[in-house]
């Protein structure tokens, strides 16, 4: 049979070569030239008549190679489920990682901004504002925080988006980053930007990422096929706006991922505490420290805080049977403390630069809007039109690579690409509901994975409805409920695969999942691409097409 198939395909290689040859005379090209289909019927014959003389000289081998082939699947599919997860996600984690870099391209030389090592530098001399001191032609205007008034003087000479609070300058992100920074010399952070900081908190919030989906599985997805983790590994690593992020990295996006990092963190920590027979205590305090950074990295995640904790503590109080304050307050203190240091010590931070515990600087920004008399930052006005920004924003595509480009938000300046369109694997984070509406007896595993799952979806819907109501449109603050729903959509994967009983469906579900996945991760890395390295990867797709004959 083997012999059969080699010799037909000996003969239709033949023949294709044939009629690369002869195309005009047997009427198929009125063109003397060769062009790219003439080109493209040759390649291909010579590639069968290769193939097939190789499977007849080497026929027997060919049956051996393929016998040990058999053997090692065999070999492999006595693997423990687990090390076959490993097996195929460490070449994932490895392109995730690669891929970061490739996004980022850390300038170890000169960087646009430095803004938390400003900060570091401004803690290691004992003070709170920066070195740099606002200039007399800014202090003199009528109205500082007036754009306009500043734009017709001529004076840009400050840092930008810094807050102007009785004539020194401050920063309104979060103090975290900058205390983690101060553990260098001076010179050493005037070579450290922004985008250190990011890449570093990406690499964080990925090894998380891991992890954490890596209990997940093994506790909700094992009727899948062990290599759709690694799938699911790259569609969570590179689903937009990660990779878009790591082209723009500044404080603005440092704050974001940092509080991501904490936060995902905290919930690993939390949640292999709970895993366990009795809570550990060690985790807990893990998990507490976690968000409490979190907390000092970007206040806006300060209702997340406060629901994870709430869900935590409530399931810890179902646990405790019977119920006594005495053995309640131990885990109670472990992860409420660091919490209540971290509130502290913002609140003692705000007081000391802007002398309320309340205010954290916004309010005194110098940016393109004077937030002295805009008091509606945050509205439920802006729902429904940001809804569309962040979910359906539509593309713009183009015939040169990367063929796909976000389009720019006339009122933000901002370009922004709808989710739905980019990243559609999100949409699998909708089967939690049926697990937790109507759980099957194969998928009630107890209250328990019905707190982690809940504990996504309400941190996924609280930071959306935060950032839905944020006057300002930006792809980046995406980022602030994309890991909780990532993670949700992950953890949902085997109860859609469950919910189905026919064999060939769930075959058709799984290949389904993994193209959504693909799809996701190469519509986000189009999106993602910058734009003056389009030119190095158009040169080598363009070759690519030459060679399969295609002009």
């Amino acid at each position: 049979m083997k012999k059969i198939l080699f010799v037909s395909g000996l003969s239709i290689g033949v023949m294709l070569v044939g009629i690369s040859f002869f195309a005009e005379q047997i009427g198929l090209d009125n063109d003397s030239g060769w062009g790219a289909g003439r080109s493209l019927i040759l390649k291909t014959g010579i590639a069968l008549l290769i193939i097939s003389a190789l499977g007849i000289v080497f026929k027997d081998k060919l049956t051996d190679f393929g016998q040990c082939i058999s053997r090692a699947i065999n070999k492999f599919d006595k693997i423990s489920y687990s090390t076959q997860m490993n097996i195929f996600s460490l070449p994932v984690i490895l392109i995730v990682i690669a891929s970061y870099i490739w996004f980022a391209q850390p300038n170890f030389e000169a960087s646009r901004f430095n803004y938390y090592s400003l900060l570091a530098i401004a803690f290691k001399k004992h003070q709170l504002y920066l070195v740099e001191e606002p200039s007399s032609a800014l202090l003199a205007l009528n109205d500082p925080y007036d754009y306009g008034l500043r734009k017709r003087s001529g004076i840009e000479d400050f840092p930008w988006d810094a807050s102007l609070y009785n004539n020194k300058f401050y920063l309104y992100w979060g103090p975290v980053p900058s205390l983690i920074l101060v553990f260098f010399n001076i010179e050493e952070l005037s070579h450290i930007g922004d985008e250190y900081l990011v890449l570093a908190f990406m690499f964080g919030l990925f090894f998380y990422y891991v992890v954490l989906s890596y209990s997940i599985w093994l506790r909700f997805n094992q009727a899948l096929p062990s290599w759709l983790f690694s799938v699911s590994v790259l569609a969570i690593g590179l689903s937009a706006p990660s990779t878009w992020m790591l082209n723009s990295s500044r404080i603005y996006e440092g704050a974001i991922i940092g509080s991501q990092l904490f936060f995902i963190g905290g919930c690993y920590w939390v949640y292999s505490s709970l895993n366990e027979k009795s809570p550990s205590p060690p985790k807990l305090i893990l998990a507490g420290l976690h968000w409490a950074l979190a907390l000092g990295t970007r206040i806006t995640i300060l209702p997340v805080i406060l629901f994870a904790t709430g869900m935590t503590l409530l399931y810890v109080f179902k646990q405790i049977k019977p119920f006594s304050f005495k053995s309640y307050f131990p885990t109670l203190l472990r992860l409420c403390a660091p919490l209540a240091v971290a509130a502290i010590g913002l609140g003692w931070y705000n007081w000391a630069r802007f002398d309320s515990v309340f205010e954290f600087g916004l309010k005194y920004q110098l940016a393109s809007v004077n937030y002295t008399t805009f008091q509606n930052l945050f509205s439920t006005d802006y729902i429904n039109g940001n809804l569309y920004n962040y979910l359906i924003h539509p593309l713009k595509f183009q015939k040169q690579f990367p063929y796909i480009r976000a389009i720019e938000n006339r009122f933000s300046n901002e370009r922004l690409a709808g989710l739905l369109f980019i990243s559609p694997f999100i949409l699998y984070a909708g089967l939690f509901v049926k697990g937790i509406v109507s759980p099957k007896k194969d998928q009630a595993k107890g209250f328990l994975d019905n707190w982690l799952m809940l504990i996504f979806a309400g941190s996924a819907l609280i930071s959306a409805l935060t950032i839905l109501s944020y006057y300002f449109p930006a792809t980046r603050f995406s980022e602030d409920f994309m890991p909780s729903l990532l993670l949700l959509a992950t953890s949902s994967l085997g109860l859609g695969y469950r919910n189905l009983g026919n064999n060939i469906i769930r075959k058709a579900y799984i290949i389904f999942t993994t193209l959504v996945a693909i799809y996701s991760v190469i519509a986000s890395s189009l999106v993602a691409f910058p734009p003056h390295r389009a030119g190095y990867a158009a040169a080598f797709i363009k070759g690519i097409y030459q060679f399969l004959g295609f002009r």
